[in-house]
């Protein structure tokens, strides 16, 4: 029987800033959660795969960082 968190539709964004240092190993990142309207939360929302993927190809388009759908 597989897990129902594999194939589970409901995701959360977050997006991850570098900081102003060039060493990518030495280089802390900065995550930022993103909601459902696409504005930043203080906590992680879950939200529905669809909703997850529009708010991730909006904030794409900002080239804010790397932005990821969890």
């Amino acid at each position: 029987m597989a897990s129902a968190s594999l194939c589970c539709p409901i995701r959360r964004v977050v997006v991850l800033v570098p900081s102003g240092s060039r060493k990518p190993a030495a280089a802390a990142r900065l995550s930022l959660h993103f909601g459902s309207r696409g504005r930043a939360v203080q906590k992680p929302r879950l939200m529905p795969l669809r909703t997850a993927q529009a708010v991730a190809r909006q904030l794409q388009a900002r080239h804010i960082g790397l932005v990821a759908v969890l």
